[in-house]
């Protein structure tokens, strides 16, 4: 998709409508990189695929992107097409994290060397892309790639299939306790030279690390795992998203106010399907999730209305936890939508109103009144004692009012009670102001 859209591009080369039609592909890509993308995108429809293409497929108009996100989400597989401009481009980065998400096959398709196309990506595009197996196009051998390119599409097209034959795909599962990968085929390749430490499942450093104890204090287990992992840290993530994912994984492991990690807690993080993984494995993985959640629901997000709108697609456990790591967010923005895009999953489970109603104390009031609302949807009658504290205390009016709204909405003797009460005492406190 082109990071710049102009007019005349998007007029009426409309050769068949997106409208209620899921295409097996959807091609994203820069505008500088439009003719060759063409030459694919003819190769796959001459061979029997159906792929989407913005400049052929759809007509200019002030809902574009919400078009073009619905493609994405529609699809089955996203191909992106990379060159220096579109790994750039933050359109073509919010749709990819979109695809991520929405637990797309992902298709990497490369018009520069790898390395000089991974130098320019940002973390999270880096980690997205890890794991999937990139094609190369090119002028010099353009018959022989566009034939490897389509037989990986029908490849991923069959693979689908046989998953949704098997009631294997897992778009639409229900929020369970455990937390689960995405739902996509990537195998974790480690080079020769890396350690031991990077292999070893996650029980066998908790042992190797501290031994027989079943707790650890936070800031002896945090000072271990950046010994071990520092220079990758450095790295892969940097100083600022270093601390952004380790605030992440101080809340994976339900660390309470004695900051302790308990071993238990710590397993269930690594386990993934019932077999615990190797803990630097989990880490990326919490940070691929993360980054690519955090790119969708930004503010500035040319598909973040999309991805709300279609949660009911694709809330898997894994969409949820990654909505829970959101609300430590150092963006109250990205807080608020992720709070209300939780509501819109239907989560109401223990853990993720405990998180919710962590939020109840945020300096920002929008952070606050979106709590209040969507503590109101889940029906969290937990929340009760501090709504009605809300409701009565806080110096914002919008607060108060979604305080109250939310009381309503949760209903019961509880809330009601708490209601009447303090709807008596404010009229007993006008009488006396009139008396």
């Amino acid at each position: 998709m082109s990071s710049k859209l102009t007019a005349p591009r998007m007029k009426a080369k409309l050769a068949m409508t997106t409208t209620g039609v899921t295409k097996d592909v959807m091609i994203s890509y820069d505008q500088m990189d439009e003719d060759i993308t063409k030459e694919l995108r003819g190769k796959l429809v001459g061979e029997g695929i159906r792929a989407w293409l913005e400049t052929e497929d759809i007509m200019g108009g002030a809902d574009i992107f919400a078009r073009i996100g619905q493609a994405v989400v529609d699809s089955s597989i996203f191909l992106f097409v990379m060159s220096r401009e579109s790994v750039q481009s933050k359109i073509c980065q919010d749709q990819l994290a979109l695809a991520y998400v929405s637990n797309k096959s992902i298709l990497p398709v490369a018009l520069l060397p790898q390395q000089e196309l991974l130098n320019l990506m940002d973390n999270g595009m880096r980690l997205e892309l890890a794991g999937f197996e990139w094609f190369h196009l090119s002028k010099e051998k353009l018959t022989e790639n566009l034939k490897d390119i389509t037989n990986q599409a029908f490849k991923l097209l069959e693979e689908i299939k046989e998953k949704e034959n098997k009631g294997n795909a897992k778009a639409n599962e229900s929020p369970v306790k455990s937390r689960r990968m995405l739902n996509r085929s990537i195998s974790r390749k480690f080079s020769s030279n890396e350690s031991k430490l990077f292999l070893e499942d996650g029980s066998v450093y908790w042992s190797r690390s501290f031994g027989k104890s079943v707790n650890v204090g936070w800031e002896k287990f945090k000072g271990q795992i950046m010994s071990d992992f520092n220079e990758e840290f450095e790295k892969t993530f940097g100083e600022e998203d270093t601390e952004w994912l380790l605030a992440i994984l101080h809340r994976e492991l339900e660390i309470g106010a004695e900051e302790i990690v308990n071993k238990a807690n710590y397993i269930d993080f690594c386990t993934i399907d019932d077999q615990i993984r190797p803990l630097w494995m989990r880490i990326q993985d919490q940070a691929r999730e993360s980054y690519a959640m955090r790119e969708v629901f930004k503010m500035d997000s040319s598909v973040r209305v999309q991805a709300i709108e279609n949660l009911g697609k694709f809330k898997s456990s894994t969409v949820i936890d990654a909505l829970r790591d959101l609300l430590s967010d150092k963006d109250p923005n990205v807080q608020a939508v992720a709070i209300i895009s939780l509501a819109r999953t239907g989560a109401n489970d223990e853990k993720t109103v405990k998180y919710v109603m962590r939020c109840l104390c945020s300096k920002d009031r929008i952070v606050r009144e979106a709590c209040c609302l969507s503590l109101g949807v889940m029906k969290a009658t937990v929340a009760i004692e501090k709504l009605v504290d809300l409701w009565r205390n806080d110096i914002i009016s919008n607060v108060r009012e979604a305080a109250l709204a939310a009381l309503r909405r949760i209903g019961g003797e509880k809330a009601e009670e708490a209601i009447r009460i303090t709807t008596v005492l404010e009229k007993e406190i006008r009488h006396l102001k009139t008396s």
